[in-house]
């Protein structure tokens, strides 16, 4: 979550004037579902490949489902390593795309999601003419070749969470260059396989290529806080946590504002509530909440942040 773009105008003299809640709307960088359609957030995620016991493909998928956890961990973990990889020996004819097979998986891995590699379809290597290295840093590497290496990849998803219940299928390739250092005697065998040696940096690659469409999306969202300007400070000092960003101190606040026998200021108070939870994706918290609002004394606003959480769960 990216930090509010608010901010708080809490001097304007007609303000001070008010008995009444006022409300003020506030633009909020909100994480939307990934481009693929998958929501995420929250939930606990595993990487399997399928090892067809050829070296070469073997050591490629390994590489690119480390690369695409990384990429994961990087948005959804903070960078921290809690994604399991799993490598699956592949039985000749199986349906890994099947909702058993996967759903399989997931039970192996005891995660909320899995995302299963499929080993990759690798082409024929083609080379390139050797290029000259300036300034060589080890022996037998004045010449440099790039190898070219079409592949393609198939990857096989279930979310454990999504009310879809099936499996969703992803495509895509492209090109891996991996790079080899020659001291310009070596036969093109003897090049292809120093390339062969490197081609984990470039798997590594694409996968976090591959990582891409799950990444959340970004959008900025109005919400409307409520508020009272006078008779207690609490309300203006809950806008001014929430403005910079500290939610849990706005939340402490508003939960004591929520202990008083006005029915309309503990309804504001709690719908208050209901919008930091879903900002913080909360949204079983967040619908609580509204829900004690609308008991007490309902808002106009309360119908539009239902729909906005109902939309989330």
């Amino acid at each position: 979550m990216k930090k509010p773009n608010i901010a708080v105008i809490v001097l304007l003299p007609f303000l001070l004037a008010s008995c009444g809640p006022l409300s003020y709307t506030v633009g909020v960088e909100l994480r939307q579902p990934s481009r693929s359609g998958l929501e995420l957030s929250g939930k606990t995620l595993s990487v399997a490949y399928l090892d067809d016991g050829n070296p070469l493909d073997s050591t490629f998928i390994a590489s690119v489902s480390e690369g695409f956890a990384q990429r994961l961990e990087s948005e959804y973990f903070g960078g921290e390593p809690l994604i399991q990889i799993f490598n699956i020996d592949k039985v000749p004819g199986a349906d890994y795309s099947s909702r058993d097979s996967v759903i399989n998986v997931l039970m192996d891995t005891g995660t909320d999601v899995v995302f299963v590699f499929d080993s990759p379809v690798l082409g024929d290597v083609s080379l390139s003419a050797p290029q000259k290295v300036e300034t060589p840093v080890v022996r037998d590497s004045s010449y440099l070749v790039e190898a070219s290496i079409p592949y393609s990849l198939r990857l096989y998803v279930y979310d454990s969470m999504n009310s879809a219940d099936k499996v969703f299928t992803y495509s895509g390739s492209a090109v891996a260059n991996p790079v080899a250092y020659t001291g310009g005697n070596e036969t093109d065998d003897e090049i292809e396989r120093k390339a062969l040696d490197a081609v984990a940096s470039p798997a590594n690659d694409a996968g976090r290529v591959s990582g891409g469409p799950f990444l959340p999306v970004w959008n900025e969202e109005k919400l409307t806080f409520l508020y009272y300007d006078a008779g207690n400070m609490s309300w203006l000092q809950a806008l001014a946590a929430a403005h910079e960003y500290r939610w849990q101190e706005a939340i402490g606040i508003w939960m004591k504002l929520t202990d008083t026998g006005n029915l309309m200021k503990r309804s504001c108070a709690a719908y208050n509530l209901a919008v930091a939870f879903y900002i913080l994706g909360q949204y079983d918290i967040a619908g609580e909440w509204l829900d004690i609002s609308d008991s007490d004394y309902p808002v106009h606003m309360s119908y539009s942040l239902r729909e906005k959480i109902k939309e989330r769960k």
